[in-house]
């Protein structure tokens, strides 16, 4: 079991807090000397306003006032006057280059801690995905799991920051007020005066800004989805002259956001304005009666121990400090409760059960060809609607079989079953008689090159397209196999031909493109199955008929599993499975079902006439008949050797 196993299986028996933690166990030694700056960084803070202190009540005075903390400075200083003040002015530099040395590391390690724990959220989120079954994936959004993984995982490490932060936060109210308290009791009392409505304000505020950013962030993303939508609805507009209605539309949304925008940008500017003039009417106060006191204790009835002018300004700095600590405490429980809610989404996911997944005695199962067996199989995404029923069939190393069908009869769910996307509620799929149940899901899946309706492209290169499912494959057997699938003409006549970037989904590549670079890819594998689920759908009768003869080529080198509503494609299947209402009705070759006259032999007169209809199609059905003669040649200049059986 690798660390990512251990910690999935622990986290679900730990608190949210805890298992948000243990993704930064790896960097312990990071966190230690975070903590260690932060207590560099508070003292920093606490000492800043001293020197100026010793300097005005010890140094610029002809009787030295102050308590023990103005004799540690003393006692450092020379015993002269310019000396004295020479030293305090570089202790005050010394601790500023400090504290902003100190500062900098902090942000540095904090940055550090954030990337690479909330990688490791990540690398197990995004792998929790990759072994999640279809089932799952088909019943959320895509967006939503997108969420998560862009800006959810960031929920760990802002649990750590928070809880961090608020301690931090907590030691330097606690050391601030004990140092005030033993030079005034009374200034100190008159210090936190100021401090409910600095509570109130990070409160009200804290809670606007928030919302605002909420309702900001649902607006943009409002905003974005509607221009996505509406620029993927360009050539409708034009054609239907709504171009006046959608710029309209365009302006309302964009009104929305500014709107939006607008009312965050005010409630953040009221927010340091309230700051500003709450911080002023403390330090009036404090300048007040931290004045008088002085006059007092200094003047009127000169004390010891009494307030100075140094104390008063160390009062001063600490008001403006006190800001920040309390800030953090005031926000604690609803910054704790995003990050938490955030990191629950993630953990939500994680603890998500697998469905599809190797049992613990998994046995190895090579890839080589295998007789696949269908044993009285029963599927249903839903209980109450069975998508399959007692579907029992055998096929044989080599053999090239249809499944053919209307739509909706369960012919892909079928084909989904045996890559193990979904497994069966009843029944069983074979390899060699053994239940692929019990097989590792990776060798399983290493037999079969599926080729989809979707005909996913990847925004990279036409050769990388190609060789996805094989990485090591030269580039004489990506071609091969690009010419094979009836690829290679449209590939060479690319601006770089193999070495072409693709857009995204392939929108620089016509339907009929796509699926024949898909094709390509599934036949430059290795797997010793080839399943294709409507591969002639988006083909031009030309290149329908290159690929049929392809896939005679191929009979006796794969076994080739067919899913069609396209009768001509299955002419000359070893066997053809007719199914109906999830189950197979019938089964046998094309000639044998013809002669039977059933379903299969009225589904091939409909496809025939409404072919003889379309004048583009007759001539191509009329070139199939006989394919088989001619599946023992091979296109010239086009190689076999790509495929490999044992």
């Amino acid at each position: 079991m690798n660390s990512t196993d251990e910690r999935l299986r622990a986290g679900a028996k730990r608190t949210v807090y805890e298992r948000a933690f243990s993704y930064f166990s790896p960097d312990r030694p990071w966190i230690a000397t975070l903590v260690v700056l932060i207590g560099v960084s508070v003292g920093v803070g606490l000492l800043e306003a001293w020197p100026l202190a010793v300097l005005v009540d010890s140094v610029l005075t002809t009787e030295p006032k102050g308590g023990w903390l103005h004799g540690y400075f003393l006692a450092v200083l020379p015993k002269d006057k310019p000396g004295q003040i020479l030293g305090l002015v570089l202790i005050g530099l010394v601790l500023q280059i400090i504290g902003y040395s100190a500062w900098m590391a902090r942000m540095m390690i904090n940055y550090y801690l954030n990337y690479w724990g909330t990688t490791r959220v990540r690398a197990d989120l995004f792998g929790k995905l990759q072994r999640l079954d279809l089932a799952y994936h088909q019943s959320r959004p895509l967006g939503d799991s997108i969420y998560r993984l862009t800006t959810d995982a960031f929920g760990p490490w802002g649990v750590v920051d928070i809880m961090i932060g608020t301690s931090v936060a907590a030691v330097t109210l606690v050391v601030m007020t004990a140092i005030l308290l033993s030079r005034s009791a009374p200034l100190t009392f008159a210090a936190y005066a100021v401090a409910p409505l600095i509570l109130w304000s990070n409160w009200r505020f804290g809670m606007r800004i928030h919302q605002r950013a909420l309702e900001s962030k649902q607006i943009d993303a409002d905003l974005t989805a509607h221009i996505q939508q509406a620029m993927s609805r360009v050539p409708l507009s034009q054609a239907f002259r709504r171009e006046p209605f959608e710029f309209r539309r365009f302006e309302e949304a964009v009104a929305r956001s500014v709107k939006a925008l607008l009312q965050l940008n005010w409630q953040e500017q009221l927010y340091p304005l309230a700051r500003d003039i709450i911080l002023s009417l403390g330090g009036a106060i404090i300048l007040g009666y931290g004045g008088w006191l002085v006059y007092r204790d200094q003047f009127l009835s000169p004390a010891p121990g009494g307030m100075t002018v140094g104390a008063l300004i160390i009062f001063m700095d600490y008001l403006r400090k006190l800001w920040d600590p309390l800030k953090w405490l005031a926000e604690f429980f609803s910054k704790i409760r995003t990050f938490e809610a955030a990191t629950r989404r993630v953990f939500f996911i994680l603890d998500e059960p697998e469905t599809i997944k190797d049992k613990p005695d998994a046995q190895a199962l090579p890839p080589r060809p295998r007789l696949l067996s269908l044993d009285h199989i029963s599927f249903a995404y839903q209980p109450e609607r069975p998508v399959l029923s007692n579907v029992s069939a055998t096929i044989a190393p080599g053999e090239m079989v249809a499944f053919v069908g209307p739509s909706g009869v369960g012919k892909s769910s079928l084909l989904k079953l045996m890559l193990r996307f979904h497994d069966p509620s009843r029944g069983a799929l074979r390899l060699d008689g053994i239940d692929v149940r019990r097989a590792r899901l990776v060798d399983l899946r290493a037999h079969f090159a599926f080729v989809t309706q979707d005909n996913l492209v990847l925004p990279t290169s036409v050769a990388e397209n190609i060789a996805y499912g094989r990485p090591s494959a030269s580039r004489e057997d990506i071609e091969d196999a690009a010419a094979l699938a009836g690829a290679a003409e449209f590939i060479d006549a690319l601006p770089d031909g193999y070495d072409t970037a693709l857009n995204e989904g392939g929108a620089n590549l016509s339907g009929g493109q796509r699926q024949r670079l898909a094709i390509a890819r599934a036949l430059l594998s290795d797997a010793p199955f080839l399943v294709l689920d409507e591969p002639t759908s988006a083909l031009d009768p030309e290149n329908e008929q290159r690929l049929i003869e392809t896939l005679h080529r191929l009979k006796r080198r794969r076994t080739i599993l067919l899913v069609t509503h396209r009768l001509n494609s299955v002419i000359d299947c070893d066997r053809v499975f007719m199914m109906d209402a999830g189950r197979i009705i019938e089964r046998g070759t094309h000639v044998q079902l013809l002669a039977r006259g059933g379903a299969y032999a009225r589904l091939w007169r409909r496809q025939t006439q409404e072919t003889a209809a379309s004048p583009s199609k007759a001539g191509t059905t009329a070139g199939r008949k006989g394919l088989g003669a001619r599946a023992a040649t091979e296109p010239e200049g086009v190689s076999l050797k790509i495929y490999r059986t044992s």
